[in-house]
């Protein structure tokens, strides 16, 4: 549980405990993100969705910030923007069950050719930390019991922007550095109503909310080689402490946050003329934020994923390769002590939409996920589509 708050917060950390496992959410990502910072929201376009990817090293142009080296293979002017829906099934212990749904804009890219090389300013999505539940219960006053209604809400994610340059140092060889910041907000509150609708009672209303605000910086070296038949990208990603800031009505006080060092690496191989094989990987140990949550225990978010993309694939007259993966992360903050991951099966295709001389001006790519996230007292299956517009000119 997010603890950038003093002892007066740490009632809305116990209830919202109480609360995961005896109401429905109203709106969010996953309920996982009650466990601490939130959950991961990676800025993934619809192709590196559908190929199971962690966001690098696909093979050919990309615009990702985890993928830095791919920037310097864009070659003209393009924009990216990405939208993820998501459907969620959830089931608790205590036979609770329900279902919810949230969406993200998880990236809004631009590169644009500068000094020789590709510069770019980029907008992606890091943690959501957004949801909503409720619980009617009774609690003993002294005087017999009286009905209690209790709703916590939480509204609030935290995005990376960024600045980016790469550039192709020969013919195989490209390198880029991204410099981020992270910004956002968090707004929670817990109300707890006694006594009926229709009764006045004699109890008054308790509400406890705060505001903070998230600050911190991130930089991101890649580079990426490309040889006949194979395309291979590396980077890391090296984070500054995340500054939780309380605002000056906040009874809570602010907070700093370790986040790990990212490790990714990527490749694409070429199996045949129209048969591509893409993998990737992303290690990053969280353990170090541990010490700093309360409620919460901390895994690994380190995972791995697989692709197969058709490239020949035809549709209406024009490509539309189509694509499938696998993938498995974990999720840093669970409940239990126990890890957590995150496994899904996708599929999806890309439609060029208008192309010169064998250069790409206009491509969506689609992607539908079919996932599952569980621990000892928490399971959710969700379908999670990505769609993204890929724009290029002179």
């Amino acid at each position: 549980m997010i603890s950038p708050i003093t002892t007066a917060a740490k009632t809305v950390t116990a209830a919202v405990l109480v609360l995961l496992v005896s109401a429905a959410p109203v709106w969010g990502q996953s309920l996982f993100n009650a466990a601490g910072l939130g959950t991961p929201v990676e800025a993934l376009d619809g192709r590196a969705r559908a190929l199971g990817s962690m966001g690098i090293g696909l093979g050919g142009p990309s615009i990702m910030p985890t993928d830095p080296g791919g920037l310097a293979r864009l070659g003209i002017s393009t924009g990216v923007m990405a939208a993820s829906p998501s459907w969620v099934d959830y089931s608790a212990s205590g036979d609770r069950s329900g279902s919810f749904q949230g969406n993200r804009f998880p990236l809004v890219g631009i590169g644009y050719p500068f000094f020789g090389g590709m510069a770019s300013v980029q907008f992606g999505s890091f943690l959501d930390q957004s949801y909503e539940v409720t619980d009617v219960s009774d609690v003993d006053l002294g005087d017999g019991p009286v009905r209690t209604s209790d709703a916590f809400s939480q509204d609030g994610s935290i995005s990376n922007v960024n600045l980016g340059f790469a550039r192709a140092i020969n013919g195989h060889f490209a390198a880029g550095l991204t410099v981020g910041r992270y910004a956002g907000s968090l707004d929670r509150t817990l109300v707890r109503t006694y006594g009926d609708e229709d009764d006045e009672g004699n109890v008054d209303q308790y509400i406890e909310s705060g505001v903070w605000s998230w600050a911190g910086w991130s930089f991101t070296a890649g580079g990426s080689a490309s040889f006949d038949g194979l395309e291979v990208a590396a980077s890391v990603q090296m984070p500054s402490m995340l500054s939780g800031n309380a605002s000056g009505e906040t009874r809570g006080s602010d907070r700093r946050f370790s986040l790990p060092i990212q490790y990714r690496l990527g490749a694409t191989a070429n199996l045949g003329p129209s048969v591509l094989l893409h993998s990737s990987v992303v290690l990053a140990d969280w353990s170090k934020t541990e010490d700093e949550l309360s409620d919460a225990y901390v895994t690994s978010g380190s995972g791995f994923g697989v692709g197969l993309e058709l490239s020949r694939a035809r549709l209406l007259g024009k490509d539309a390769p189509l694509r499938f993966g696998f993938r498995r992360v974990g999720l840093p903050f669970a409940f239990e002590d126990e890890s957590v991951s995150e496994r899904t099966l996708s599929s999806g295709f890309g439609l060029v939409l208008n192309e010169t001389a064998g250069m790409v001006l206009a491509r969506i790519d689609m992607s539908i996920e079919r996932g599952r996230r569980s621990s000892a007292n928490l399971t959710e299956n969700f379908w999670r589509a990505t769609l993204s517009l890929l724009t290029s000119g002179f």
